[in-house]
Formats: structure tokens, C-alpha cells, sequence
């Protein structure tokens, strides 16, 4: 992912690729979706964006992010069926700065990592739990990684 020289995603980005690219070098078509599954691991990954098996149709998502070594903010959305789930999250001094979108007719389950003790959502603080169910609409959620 992080790779500045052919092949790499991140030697695309710097040489303009606003899509994935035919071949690594760019030669022949740079809008080819063959290399696409890493789109997936923006939104399933670093955004912790997942369906819930059983709830299917995204009905329920799992926001569950993972915050790669050397990435510091990440915006990640995956259109469903009851609209876009949103999740954008900022490091800053260890601290995680989370926006979530959970659109209508749909509930998240906020699983936090096994070390976080209490978190805020929505400016109250809580204990926190393995997971947190979420109601539909924005939220905001805050906690220390360390």
C-alpha cells in the first residue's frame, strides 16, 4: 500500500492515478478497475465499515476501524441499500477523533479495541464495552488509543 516505486498503489497515487491502473507502470489504460479489490480494504479496513452476517443487506454495519502504522486521518463512505454509511476518523496525540454516519432503517455496533477503557459519544463519556450499539444519524466519538 505504502510502496512509492512500480508496483506499488502509492507509486499510482503519485503519478496522478485518480483510478487503479491497467498495469503498475501505467502503460495502456489508467482507469482499469482490475486491481480494484484493495477499494475494498479502504472501506472494510481502515474505515471498519462491515456488514453484520446476520443482519443481511447492511441492514446492521460494524464500525470497526483499524488505524495502519503512519496513516493519521482516514474518510471512508460505502453506499447501501438504506443510504451511505460515513466514517471518518483523525488521529491527533493519541487521541481517536471519529464521525459517523449510520443512515435510516440502520444500526451500527461500534467495536472498540480491547484496551480502550471509556470513551465519549456525542460529548458523553462512557465505559466502554467490546462493542457499542449505534442508533441511525451522525455521531460523534472520541477516545485514547494508548
Amino acid at each position: 500500500m505504502k510502496k512509492k516505486d512500480a508496483p506499488g498503489y502509492l507509486y499510482m497515487i503519485e503519478n496522478g492515478a485518480t483510478t487503479t491502473w491497467e498495469h503498475w507502470n501505467g502503460a495502456r489504460s489508467r482507469m482499469h478497475n482490475c486491481y480494484n479489490g484493495i477499494g475494498a480494504w479502504f472501506y472494510h479496513a481502515v474505515g471498519g465499515i462491515r456488514p453484520d452476517e446476520n443482519f443481511p443487506g447492511y441492514r446492521r454495519v460494524i464500525i470497526a476501524p483499524q488505524i495502519p502504522a503512519g496513516i493519521t486521518w482516514a474518510k471512508t463512505s460505502k453506499e447501501t441499500p438504506y443510504g451511505t454509511v460515513v466514517v471518518n476518523w483523525e488521529m491527533k496525540d493519541e487521541t481517536l477523533h471519529m464521525e459517523l454516519m449510520i443512515p435510516p432503517g440502520c444500526t451500527a455496533s461500534l467495536e472498540l479495541p480491547d484496551h480502550i477503557r471509556n470513551y465519549k459519544m456525542n460529548g458523553k463519556k462512557y465505559a466502554a464495552k467490546y462493542s457499542k450499539e449505534i442508533p441511525s444519524g451522525k455521531h460523534q466519538i472520541v477516545y485514547q488509543m494508548n
